[in-house]
C-alpha cells in the first residue's frame, strides 16, 4: 500500500483493535460460476454542446444521480450530473470528483495552486461548494466517499506526513476515527459504517467503535490489499501476495470469500451483486445471485471500457472509450 509500517505500528494497531477472531484457512479453489444471459448496454444522453469526452465517475445507490467530468471541444472542463437521465451542465470543476449521494450531493477534491499538491476536500450541497475542514494539526485533507445522510469519509494528513481516517457530518463537523497508526477512510454504508486502512491493515469502523481488523483470505508477508467499498455491511477489494491478485468479499462476522482470481472489483450494491474485471483477459462481470452475467463492451482485447458505479438495482454505469454507458442488468 502507499503507508507501509514496521512491527511496532502493527503492535500498535492490535492494543486498539477490540477483538480479531482466528479464522480457518479458506479452500484455494475457486468454484465454477454459472454464466447467465449478458446485461444490455446502452449510451447515456449527453447536454446540449461540442464534447471531446464525457467520463461518468459515480452513481448513486437509487440510480437518479450520476456525475460525470466533461471535456468540451476548447478543452474546457465541465461537471454533467443526471437527473432521472436528464444531464445538466453544472460548470467549472473544482477539482477531481468522488462520489454523489441520493440527494443529488457529491464530493471530491481540489489541488492546491502554491506547488505543494496538497488537496483540499469539498461537498457540492444545494447548488454551493463548501470545504470540508481539517483536524487542528492537519496541512491536507481528502475525500473519499458520500453517503445517503450526508456522512462524508476520508482523511487528513498533518505537516509531518501523517495520514487519520476522519467523517464529516452533514454540517461540516470533522470527527477523526479511532486507532493509533497512519489510517485512512475509503467508503462508508448507509449505517454509517467505514472501512479503510489502519496502519496498512484493511480495517472496519462500526459506528461509535473501534476499528475492526479484515481478516486475509491467503495473507504471506508481502500481503497488502485494495479496498473497494461496502454496502449493506458487505465489503469488497482485492489482496495482492507477490504476482497473485485476489478478489475478494468479506460478509459480516466470516472469512472472506474468494470471488475470482486476477480480478479486480468495481463496485458492490446492496443485494450483494458485484461488479468486476477479470483483468489479463480484458473481460467485465456483473456477478449477480451466484452467475456471472457479462458487461459487454466490444471485442477483447481492443476494447477499452470501465465500470465505475452499480445501483442497488443492478446498473452499472461507466464509460465506453470516452462514451458514458450504463449496463442493465435487471
Amino acid at each position: 500500500m502507499e503507508f507501509r509500517q514496521g512491527l511496532a505500528a502493527l503492535t500498535a494497531v492490535a492494543a486498539v483493535v477490540a477483538s480479531v477472531t482466528t479464522l480457518p484457512s479458506p479452500a484455494t479453489a475457486v468454484a465454477a460460476v454459472e454464466v447467465g444471459p449478458p446485461c444490455v448496454r446502452e449510451n447515456l444522453r449527453v447536454p446540449a454542446g461540442s464534447w471531446q469526452a464525457i467520463k461518468v465517475h459515480h452513481t448513486d445507490p437509487s440510480g437518479r444521480f450520476q456525475i460525470a467530468y466533461a471535456t468540451d471541444t476548447d478543452w474546457r472542463e465541465h461537471v454533467i450530473r443526471w437527473d432521472n437521465g436528464v444531464p445538466t451542465n453544472l460548470g467549472t470543476p473544482a477539482g477531481s470528483l468522488k462520489e454523489v449521494n441520493e440527494q443529488g450531493d457529491f464530493v471530491g477534491n481540489a489541488s492546491s495552486e502554491d506547488g505543494l499538491y496538497r488537496s483540499t476536500a469539498w461537498r457540492y450541497s444545494d447548488g454551493q461548494v463548501s470545504t470540508l475542514p481539517g483536524l487542528p494539526d492537519s496541512v491536507q485533507t481528502i475525500a473519499s466517499a458520500i453517503a445517503g445522510d450526508g456522512t462524508v469519509a476520508g482523511w487528513v494528513r498533518s505537516a509531518d506526513g501523517q495520514p487519520t481516517a476522519v467523517t464529516w457530518a452533514r454540517d461540516n463537523t470533522v470527527r477523526a476515527l479511532p486507532g493509533s497508526g497512519d489510517s485512512r477512510a475509503i467508503d462508508v454504508d448507509a449505517d454509517g459504517t467505514v472501512i479503510g486502512y489502519l496502519a496498512d491493515k484493511p480495517v472496519r469502523w462500526a459506528l461509535n467503535a473501534q476499528p475492526e481488523i479484515l481478516p486475509g483470505y491467503a495473507p504471506g508477508p508481502d500481503t497488502f490489499w485494495d479496498l473497494t467499498g461496502i454496502s449493506a455491511g458487505v465489503v469488497v477489494g482485492e489482496e495482492y501476495t507477490g504476482s497473485s491478485q485476489l478478489a475478494l468479499l468479506w460478509a459480516p462476522g466470516t472469512a472472506p470469500t474468494l470471488l475470482a482470481r486476477g480480478a479486480a472489483v468495481h463496485a458492490v450494491n446492496a443485494r450483494g451483486s458485484v461488479a468486476y474485471e477479470q483483468v489479463y483477459e480484458n473481460k467485465q462481470w456483473l456477478r449477480q445471485n451466484g452467475v456471472d452475467r457479462t458487461l459487454p463492451f466490444g471485442p477483447s482485447p481492443f476494447s477499452i471500457a470501465d465500470i465505475t458505479g452499480l445501483t442497488d438495482d443492478d446498473i452499472a454505469y461507466g464509460n465506453h472509450y470516452s462514451t458514458p454507458v450504463r449496463w442493465i442488468c435487471a
